[in-house]
């Protein structure tokens, strides 16, 4: 290497260094972490090797992978320019998914256009009437329990003092005793003091309906109404026990004793009914109340405009459909063949219809006056290789300029060299140059992939874990693990960062040393 070669190397260090110098945080004492900053901006993908210069005689051209063959527009002896399509093979499939992703990333974009500019006065119209609606609805609602309430009282005092005091001498004051005799002295004393309670349950419940409306917290008549009904159905459960187990004797006969029983069944089936229809109007209260909470909570985030958060996860979702994009589109042009550069045919092998593959030739060009470079490139590096690829060329034996080269083929069999796998790639100069003779060694660098307003972390900071791809983010309290989609690295060890984090947030590298 002569001294301008190490003179730019050194300066490609430098500047590497300062890029990643630049990230690292000034970590406070009491920060165990060593951290970098996600920052935003130009991220190149480059593969580097080093050829000679050759004046070709032809450039021959294949497919990477197998395909059916579409189109030929090869003959030779037809001269050809730059860039023209020579040859094609079946595209359908990737075109109808390339026109169905760029839908997708439009309807993105609009949908990002519209929440950047806010909601209208028409929408916000929509929800101020929905939450209209909703308050009406919980108004009627409301109104609903207050109405099973009181009809749950009045079937409560209807079987209390309507169809139950009839068994009973004095049923409304503390002696209240059974008109009739048990054998069972226990459960008749419990019925008679039940129903000396009940007066009172009753009293009270009465005095609450008088001042209950829909401005007050039904929850508490809901729990008393509940109470009150559980009372009595317990006191009837009782009742029905002991009227259901009468005979007949001296002072009762059969039809009085039926008509107990089919009132006390009565009194049973009301209240039954009256608990079934409260427990109904308050779930019906209940899901009013989370409708209009719902309805006032999409009204606020309408009137308040667009927030940084959500515009990030709009950004971040077209970012990764565009790399998705740039992915398929890629796939589709390895299924064609330009001309690297203007000449003339002077071979064609295929036929439209026919499968080929990478082995087979499909055309060669005789170049008019362009030079080539033939590198080659390590197996790890060639993947990301693609003929039409772009190159920045420079040379020792001219100074502070770079010229523009366009990768024309990669030769399909490897080239084993100190058991390495290479493979054989040629550039082909975009514009003649005087000063380039054949002979001369390049400098090349073939630019793979590029984005320009990229998120970036050091390579160092992403890491493998149950086959997903995590950062560590110090908040300044506590480390959060973020799952992440990487893109493209460079040479420098910086890696894209396509969604899951955010630009200006704190990554670990390591702990302090």
């Amino acid at each position: 290497m002569n001294k301008n070669t190490l003179l730019i190397t050194v300066g490609i260090v430098l500047v590497g260094a300062g890029i990643v110098g630049g990230l690292l945080l000034k970590n406070s004492s009491n920060n165990p972490y060593e951290l970098t900053t996600v920052k935003r901006g130009e991220m190149t993908q480059e593969v580097s090797a080093s050829g000679k210069v050759e004046a070709p005689t032809k450039i021959d051209l294949h497919f990477k992978n197998s395909g059916k063959l579409v189109e030929m527009n090869a003959k030779v002896g037809k001269k050809v320019l730059s860039g023209q399509l020579m040859s094609k093979q079946d595209t359908a499939q990737l075109d109808a998914q390339v026109l169905e992703m760029q839908a997708g990333i439009d309807l993105q974009k609009a949908k990002l256009q519209q929440l950047i500019s806010g909601a209208s006065q028409e929408d916000i119209n929509i929800y101020e009437t929905s939450v209209l609606n909703a308050e009406q609805s919980l108004e009627d609602a409301r109104k609903n329990v207050i109405d099973k309430i009181k009809n749950s009282y009045t079937k409560s005092d209807d079987a209390i003092r309507g169809k139950s005091d009839q068994l009973f001498t004095n049923p409304r004051n503390y002696n209240s005793q059974l008109i009739f005799v048990t054998s069972d002295s226990k459960l008749e004393s419990s019925i008679e003091s039940q129903r000396f309670l009940l007066e009172s349950t009753l009293e009270s419940w009465s005095n609450s309906l008088k001042i209950i409306s829909t401005e007050n917290d039904l929850i508490y008549a809901v729990e008393l109404a509940n109470n009150n009904i559980n009372q009595v159905k317990s006191f009837l459960d009782d009742i029905s026990s002991v009227v259901n187990s009468l005979t007949v004797y001296s002072n009762v006969s059969q039809t009085t004793i039926d008509k107990w029983k089919a009132d006390i069944f009565i009194a049973r089936t009301n209240i039954d009914t009256v608990s079934s229809n409260l427990f109904t109007a308050e779930e019906s209260l209940k899901t009013k109340e989370g409708a209009l909470k719902s309805s006032q909570s999409q009204l606020a985030l309408k009137k308040i405009g667009v927030r940084s958060s959500d515009v990030a996860v709009f950004q971040a979702q077209i970012s990764q459909a565009e790399a998705s994009l740039q992915k398929t589109q890629a796939q589709r042009r390895e299924l064609m063949i330009f001309a690297p550069s203007s000449g003339v045919v002077t071979y064609t092998n295929g036929e439209v219809g026919e499968t080929v593959g990478p082995d087979r030739t499909i055309m060669s060009i005789a170049t008019t006056g362009a030079l080539q470079i033939k590198l080659n490139v390590v197996e790890d590096k060639i993947v990301n290789v693609r003929v039409g690829q772009k190159s920045r060329i420079t040379f020792d034996a001219i100074e502070n300029e770079e010229f523009v080269g366009t990768v024309v083929s990669i030769d399909p069999a490897e080239t084993i060299i100190g058991g390495t796998v290479y493979y054989l790639t040629t550039i082909l100069f975009d514009n003649l140059d005087e000063r380039i003779r054949s002979g001369m060694t390049a400098n090349v660098w073939i630019k793979t992939s590029d984005s320009n307003n990229s998120l970036y972390v050091p390579v160092s900071a992403v890491q493998n874990k149950d086959s997903k791809k995590i950062v560590q983010i110090y908040n300044g309290k506590e480390v959060v693990e973020k799952e992440v989609i990487t893109g493209i690295k460079n040479d420098i060890g910086m890696i894209e960062i396509i969604s899951g984090i955010s630009e200006g947030e704190q990554v670990i590298l390591g702990n302090k040393k």
